[in-house]
């Protein structure tokens, strides 16, 4: 049995929030301001996401307005986020000013696909 690595560790009690991964398959989208398709959603946690982008972002001053819906149970999230990462396949966006009803409504979603990852 080989122990987790001290290095390995370390990363991941600096997280302050966990990550939920959502497969590509369950098709919770990240919409625009324009409510046009800006990505896939990939991963959720309570301070922010990551998508496969539409379209590149790399503005990391910039405040993105966006909707996040998760089909099955027609949830519709409203949220601000800054840019944090951006790569050729993703990027990654903390929410700014999370406002207590979509606190909530991102931890419905968190749950829903916690739960599935335990499976």
């Amino acid at each position: 049995m080989n122990p987790t690595p001290p290095e390995a560790k370390n990363g991941e009690e600096k997280r302050k929030f966990e990550r939920v991964d959502i497969a590509h398959q369950a098709q919770v989208l990240v919409l625009d301001a324009k409510d046009r398709r800006a990505g896939i959603l990939r991963q959720l946690a309570r301070g922010g996401f990551m998508m496969e982008p539409e379209k590149a972002y790399n503005e990391e001053n910039e405040i993105y307005s966006f909707t996040i819906h998760e089909p099955t149970e027609n949830i519709r999230v409203r949220v601000n986020a800054r840019l944090r990462f951006s790569d050729h396949l993703y990027v990654g966006f903390e929410f700014v000013d999370l406002d207590p009803e979509a606190a909530v409504e991102i931890g419905l979603i968190i749950g829903k696909y916690y739960e599935h990852n335990k499976v």
